[in-house]
């Protein structure tokens, strides 16, 4: 355990600034393609197959492909795509939307979001003006993510469950001290 926790303090400095995270593009890239073939197929089958004698059962079917494929397509092609820390901010990339970039000093708050999905949520500040950023806890290396990004931005405020989360090196070494006198 301590060495899980020792790979994600300072990790900044360890890894080195710019520094990008993202989603494995053959995934990402098979998963749209294979939505988007199957759509064009169900509607193909659709114009050409069905016909007024057609069960109701075969009629009803390239629907339910469609509404599953465009949902897997809009999932990927609208969620993160990609993350890079710089040492005056985070960006989070899409495919298709614009990219998000929240400086390091405007960032005010940390929190699990309450949603259909578990979401983190950074809440930030521009122009004295308070705003959000939900993003997905669905996304490669999120450890090492939140870490990197308080450790920048240290001066977030936490919830509960992002004060268990965040592993810092003031809790390290006073961890390390429990265990010490635990040994002693």
């Amino acid at each position: 355990m301590r060495a899980i926790k020792q790979v994600y303090i300072d990790i900044n400095k360890t890894r080195g600034l710019p520094r990008t995270y993202r989603f494995n593009q053959f995934v990402r890239w098979f998963t749209i393609l294979l939505a988007l073939f199957c759509i064009a197929y169900a509607g193909w089958f659709i114009f050409s197959r069905i016909a007024a004698e057609t069960t109701t059962w075969i009629k009803i079917f390239p629907f339910v492909i469609i509404f599953f494929a465009a949902n897997s397509l809009m999932r990927n092609v609208f969620s993160i795509n990609a993350i890079t820390f710089t040492e005056q901010d985070v960006s989070f990339r899409f495919i298709a939307r614009r990219k998000v970039t929240i400086s390091w000093s405007t960032m005010r708050k940390f929190v699990l979001a309450s949603a259909r999905q578990r979401q983190l949520k950074i809440v930030y500040e521009i122009n004295g003006e308070e705003k959000s950023f939900p993003f997905s806890i669905a996304f490669p290396n999120i450890l090492e993510v939140v870490n990197a990004i308080y450790e920048m931005a240290p001066q977030m405020e936490l919830d509960e469950y992002m004060s268990r989360v965040i592993i810092n090196k003031d809790e390290a070494d006073k961890q390390r001290g429990e265990a010490a006198d635990a040994d002693s």
